[in-house]
């Protein structure tokens, strides 16, 4: 009979007493006041807060911090990767919806409004089952359609079409993952049209739709942006391909490419500027801007 693993035991529940207690003896932190440090950890979950500092640990001994670190400091670091997860989200936003138009438009255009349940009009790519992903992606479609039954135009098309959907009120019910499969198993000439439109071929525009899917999902769930690297680096055009990495600056130059002269993508480099002058704690570097970063954005 195999052995049974032995996992360690389950760390036990602290005080905010013991919290910052073990913060300062076991890992040299300054946790302060101890009523400011009740108000942070009443605030932001220790476990959460406690991630912030990893570039700031000791490299001779990992589990303390270096001197001069603060409780505050970590706290101004989640504040800081707070407000940027709110200045990107609506850049964000604007590339998600502006996807769902021009695909589905390209789609409706070229097969008719119900053509995307067609798996002719798409390539017959597969899953690991065998499975086809337009079978796949229709089954997630059908899905959220019954998961979205109180909303009004899904009870419309429901009671007046017999539950049949033209695809500009499909891609409504598509998740931005959904949307990026959508994309990854068009046509060839089709993927080209949609690419042509953002100045991008289509192996680029599929890595931004991923990569921006993740952090999109990073935002909406409040996971840490900051000091972060991506899972994946999006696909820059030839003049920033210096700076094609898994960082989120390389993100925000590809999405330069399909908002940059939109107004929301603007005031989102005006509000990432204002927090790192709101948050000197933070360090931008860590999140692939370089110097010039502002005019790499405005200007190109």
């Amino acid at each position: 009979m195999a052995r049974k693993k032995a996992y360690a035991p389950v760390k036990p529940a602290r005080s905010f007493e013991e919290q910052a207690q073990r913060l300062t003896e076991l890992h040299s932190l300054d946790v302060g006041n101890a009523d400011r440090a009740q108000h942070i950890f009443s605030t932001v979950n220790y476990y959460r807060l406690t991630t912030y500092g990893k570039h700031l640990r000791r490299s001779d001994d990992p589990e303390r911090f270096v001197d001069g670190v603060t409780l505050d400091m970590l706290y101004e670091l989640y504040q800081f990767d707070m407000g940027m997860r709110h200045e990107i989200l609506p850049v964000l936003e604007f590339f998600e919806v502006q996807l769902r138009a021009k695909l589905s438009y390209h789609l409706a255009m070229t097969y008719g409004s119900l053509g995307y349940m067609d798996e002719a009009n798409f390539r017959p790519e597969r899953l690991p089952n065998g499975g086809l992903v337009q079978k796949n992606l229709i089954g997630k479609f059908k899905s959220e359609v019954k998961r979205s039954g109180d909303l009004a135009f899904v009870r419309h098309h429901k009671e007046k079409y017999g539950g049949q959907f033209p695809i500009w009120a499909a891609v409504e019910l598509f998740t931005f993952g959904m949307l990026g499969t959508l994309f990854d198993i068009m046509q060839e000439q089709d993927q080209n049209a949609v690419s042509r439109e953002y100045g991008l071929k289509p192996y680029q525009l599929s890595r931004l739709i991923a990569v921006a899917t993740d952090v999109r999902n990073i935002c909406a769930h409040y996971n840490r942006l900051y000091n972060q690297p991506l899972e994946q680096k999006p696909f820059l055009p030839d003049k920033y391909r210096r700076y094609e990495d898994n960082t989120l600056f390389a993100l925000l130059l590809g999405l330069r490419s399909v908002a940059g002269q939109q107004r929301v993508f603007h005031q989102m480099i005006r509000g990432i500027a204002q927090l790192a002058q709101d948050y000197p704690a933070a360090d931008l570097s860590l999140c692939g801007f370089p110097e010039d970063w502002e005019a790499l954005l405005r200007n190109g």
